[in-house]
């Protein structure tokens, strides 16, 4: 389970005797603990629907250069990237920092278990709402907006995976309404 339900495994783990194993006596039924642990237990089935316009539309190639090479040119990886993301002109200055290239089929591979670093960009549109969540029934606070995904790599004068961040975040910055997140390449 994710990280985020700890507290609520360690209650189902609580509801157990002491010497007991195996599955947990059922919580109370219409606690918030008995919606997680239907969930946790595949009783509950969740779905989310995704809106069109949220959807990847094509997937593009793209290439970056490898922080685990180095950023030796000629080291270049191709990588897909999604035509949503790729369209967003107003996001246009933070797709520049991370560095992609134009795929040239000639000299840059597609690398057999290569993930390449991601920057996860939300940008808000202004409002939120509460909906309640499918997993354990609890209101919560949802901003509304958009997030887009941009594989990031190094460049001919950024080598390190933290100075390229650094270059991502100011272009973020620069953006009023957006947020970033990050993720490692691994290979």
């Amino acid at each position: 389970m994710a990280r985020r339900f700890k507290n609520l495994d360690y209650a189902l783990k609580l509801l157990r005797t002491p010497t007991g194993t195996g599955t947990p006596p059922s919580a109370p039924s219409g606690s918030i603990l008995r919606e997680y642990q239907d969930y946790a237990s595949g009783a509950k089935a969740i779905t989310y629907t995704r809106t069109e316009d949220s959807k990847p539309e094509a997937i593009l190639k793209v290439s970056v250069l490898p922080f685990f090479f180095g950023g030796v040119d000629g080291s270049e990886a191709i990588v897909s990237q999604s035509k949503r993301s790729d369209d967003n002109s107003a996001l246009s200055g933070i797709q520049t920092a991370c560095n992609q290239k134009a795929v040239d089929l000639d000299t840059h591979k597609t690398l057999r278990g290569f993930i390449p670093a991601k920057a996860t960009v939300f940008d808000f549109t202004g409002g939120t709402t509460t909906p309640n969540s499918k997993i354990t029934g609890v209101k919560y606070t949802k901003r509304t907006g958009k997030s887009y995904t941009f594989p990031y790599g190094a460049s001919a004068a950024e080598k390190a995976e933290g100075n390229v961040r650094k270059d991502i975040l100011t272009a973020v910055t620069a953006v009023a309404t957006a947020s970033v997140s990050f993720t490692s390449e691994k290979y």
